[in-house]
């Protein structure tokens, strides 16, 4: 029997398919990057979707993904928001060293 079929999965998390989601070049030892868009995708939810779960226009889940995308600043409640709708949650980290250090960012 495989590692992969004893895992238990959280129940109350989504099955994602990550070989669905278009992956970044960007690497960083063990660390996937992947651009919001392809999060929602591979969650399997249109921006509508996430809309809907979020309480926001659709507009503001495109102006998230496209800032996110490009660079420009985001709250971390607006990114909170999002991971919720599209399943998730949000874990904020900083890399010293090489050590990756989780930031409590307060209630999930």
């Amino acid at each position: 029997m495989s590692n992969a079929s004893t895992k238990k999965s959280d129940p109350d998390m989504p099955e994602v398919d990550f070989a669905r989601a278009k992956r970044v070049v960007r690497r960083r030892k063990g660390h996937e990057q992947l651009p919001l868009s392809a999060v929602r995708r591979a969650a399997g939810k249109t921006q509508v979707e996430v809309a809907a779960a979020a309480g926001v226009p659709q507009a503001e889940v495109s102006r998230l993904e496209t800032r996110v995308a490009t660079g420009d600043g985001v709250h971390l409640s607006s990114l909170t928001r999002y991971a919720l709708a599209v399943g998730g949650e949000l874990e904020v980290a900083i890399v010293l060293d090489g050590r990756r250090y989780l930031i409590d960012c307060g209630k999930r």
